[in-house]
This record gives C-alpha cells, structure tokens and sequence, in this order.
C-alpha cells in the first residue's frame, strides 16, 4: 500500500540502553530502531509503546517519563526528539526517541496506516563523552541517512565523519578506526563500522543499524563500547 501523506518527514523510532558505570570500559550503550513512520502520530503512538512492545511494564521501572518539561529539569542528555525517558532498577536507562529525516519517496511504497513496512538501514551517530562524574555516555545520537540496501548505508557510514570542503580526513582525529569492507564491526561494538576520537576526547561512533520490530526473536541492535 502507498502512501498519500504529504508529510515532507520521515519518523524514526530510536531506543537506546545504557547502563552507566565509572570505568568507560565498561559502558555498553545498545541501539535498536523498531521502526519508520510517515506521519507524526504515528510515530508517537509507536514510541510510547516501544518499551511494552519489547515486553516491560510500567510498573518495573523505578522512573518512567514522558514530559518534555521532565527532560528539561532533569538536565538529561540525548534530549532531541525524547518521547520517553525510563530506568530500570539496577540503573539501566532506556530513552525512546522520534528522529526526523527528510521524506524520501523511494522508502514509502510500502506504508501501512503510517507504518513503513519494508527493511531499511540506517546510519546512526552517537557523540560520546567522558565525565569524572558520569563516566561515559553518549551526549547526542543521530541518523544521519535511511537507505534500501546495506551497502548504500555503509558508504554513507564511511564517509559522514569526512568533509573534503572542510578539509576534514582521517588524519584530522586522534583516533581513526573502520571496519574492513568484508566486515560489519570494527571492534567497537556490534554495528559500529567506524570509530574515530577527536583531539578533545570526544568518541564518534558509527553504526548500520537494519529496523526489526521488538517483539522479533533477533533485535537488530548496535551494542557500543565505548573502550
């Protein structure tokens, strides 16, 4: 089924686990998008299901929040497009968010009641920073582009760090790590492709992530560590 809403965006669900501890070595931040929507309601209906989806109850969490006002106050990060903030009782947090990309029609042939049905693959970004106080997390996470195919997703992965108008190569970070072509991690975590740091410590980690509902046996996820 087509898609007749005129709607310029695409809604992407984006979860993402974290268990914060002190040693950075040690921090695993999990990323799963359960999936894309081509009208805002949607996606909202989506996100706020997304943790009873994946088989939680309200009721397990020690903190459930939905209030933009709530995430304001709580200085949280990862604020953009939080729909949902949630922490379990040993620490873990869980954040559901709705991304925005601009609508490309190529991956909304397939739509049912807002709902893109079809596989996507998705490039993430996460910015991660360390803190004496926090240790590792990530201050901002991103898609930066939705494709068809893996490979498309992956070009694009290789490249989003890099500016030739900028003048920004490899050489330009402290650190510079990506995966061989015939490989689909490079060490930093399952997904991540590409792993650079920055001269101020900053950590850029980028993942192909493929969209696969919750309740699927085989969670399509990035696990990032963060070493």
């Amino acid at each position: 089924m087509g898609s007749n809403d005129t709607t310029e965006q695409l809604f992407h669900i984006l979860l993402t686990t974290s268990h914060l501890q002190k040693n950075p070595n040690n921090v695993v931040e999990k990323v799963r998008i359960p999936g894309t929507y081509t009208k805002l309601q949607a996606a909202k209906a989506a996100a706020y299901r997304c943790l009873f989806d994946a088989g939680y109850e309200k009721e397990w969490f020690t903190t459930y929040e939905t209030k933009p006002d709530v995430f304001e106050n709580r200085d949280l990060p990862e604020r953009s497009g939080l729909a949902v903030f949630a922490v379990a009782p040993d620490g873990t947090e869980f954040r559901v968010h709705i991304i925005t990309t601009p609508k490309d029609d190529k991956l909304v042939d397939e739509v049912i009641e807002g709902h893109v049905t079809k596989p996507l693959y998705y490039v993430v970004q996460a910015n991660v920073e360390y803190s004496a106080d926090e240790g590792s997390r990530v201050r901002d996470i991103d898609i930066e582009g939705v494709f068809l195919t893996y490979q498309e997703a992956r070009d694009l992965a290789s490249r989003v760090l890099l500016s030739k108008e900028d003048e920004i190569t490899r050489e330009s970070f402290a650190e510079y790590t990506e995966a061989a072509s015939t490989e689909k991690d490079c060490g930093y975590g399952e997904n991540v492709v590409v792993r650079a740091v920055s001269e101020y410590g900053t950590n850029y980690l980028i993942s192909v992530i493929k969209n696969q509902e919750l309740e699927a046996v085989h969670l399509a996820e990035a696990a990032m560590k963060i070493l």
